[in-house]
């Protein structure tokens, strides 16, 4: 993998010009378990395997101070806990029910932002959801050449991986959340998307866009191998577009190119403008 596209909306070629790429914060990401309203619904109580209640004294014995440990055997401590077995073994319960549920708790990443990237340019579906139905542009990224992959940026941490498609949900940290996807959720497994987080104070600049604040970073130019406009575009926009990057000192090694529909095939094709 090294050629990641990114969607722009209609906004896109503004922010080219300037320069910057719009971070999202997690919570405005698709993904339903990272709304801040998601309520969850309750799941039925695990039981305790047989062995539990006993594995539990074990653990509990074994945490008395050795010179208690020297005088009780284990077998007096557990037949004396057996008069409390109901209030332990509800304990038990509530500690794996609270591990069971784990919901994403949304200001644990209150300070990161989100960039979604996607292994191909051609999906139909990310153009009318992202690319303004196809009146945006699509970005192609050289990975290589962007520093995604570096472990920091502007002196912040930054983490940078694909979606994992995963059967059984099990998240481990926050950010677990954030780069896997159960697999019943109805995504194309085609539409590969990798996310790049930054720190929220990593941002070069930070704008209001109603009301709501959007964290900017740089658009690395180097890493920029292609621009793609939108199958809506019209020839105008497409010649100014064109134009604009052939004489801008950061963009001028760039191919500008145009999606269109293939009559025969109905896909997506690149031609030259």
């Amino acid at each position: 993998m090294n050629l990641l596209y990114y969607f722009f909306g209609t906004e896109g070629f503004i922010l080219l010009k300037r320069g910057y790429l719009p971070f999202l914060s997690p919570s405005q990401l698709p993904d339903p378990w990272l709304q801040t309203n998601t309520t969850y619904q309750d799941q039925i109580r695990p039981q305790l395997d047989a062995g539990d209640f006993r594995q539990h004294l074990k653990d509990q014995y074994q945490e008395l101070p050795e010179n208690l440990r020297s005088m009780i055997s284990f077998e007096y401590f557990e037949q004396q806990s057996l008069t409390k077995r109901e209030e332990i073994e509800q304990a038990l319960l509530l500690k794996k029910h609270s591990q069971t549920i784990k919901p994403f708790a949304c200001e644990a990443l209150s300070d990161w932002r989100v960039l979604s990237l996607y292994s191909q340019w051609h999906s139909a579906i990310l153009w009318q959801q992202l690319g303004a139905s196809g009146q945006g542009m699509v970005v192609e990224f050289e990975v290589s050449k962007s520093s995604f992959g570096s472990d920091s940026y502007n002196q912040h941490a930054q983490h940078f991986g694909n979606v994992e498609v995963v059967q059984h949900w099990q998240p481990f940290d926050d950010l677990y959340y954030v780069f896997h996807r159960p697999s019943y959720t109805g995504h194309a497994q085609d539409d590969i998307e990798w996310r790049l987080m930054r720190k929220l104070d990593a941002a070069d600049r930070q704008i209001d866009v109603q009301g709501a604040s959007r964290a900017m970073y740089k658009i690395p130019t180097k890493a920029v191998k292609r621009i793609i406009l939108g199958y809506a575009c019209s020839p105008e926009y497409c010649q100014q577009v064109k134009r604009y990057l052939s004489q801008d000192i950061f963009y001028r090694h760039c191919e500008c190119v145009q999606a269109q529909l293939d009559p025969q095939t109905m896909r997506l094709q690149l031609v030259a403008i």
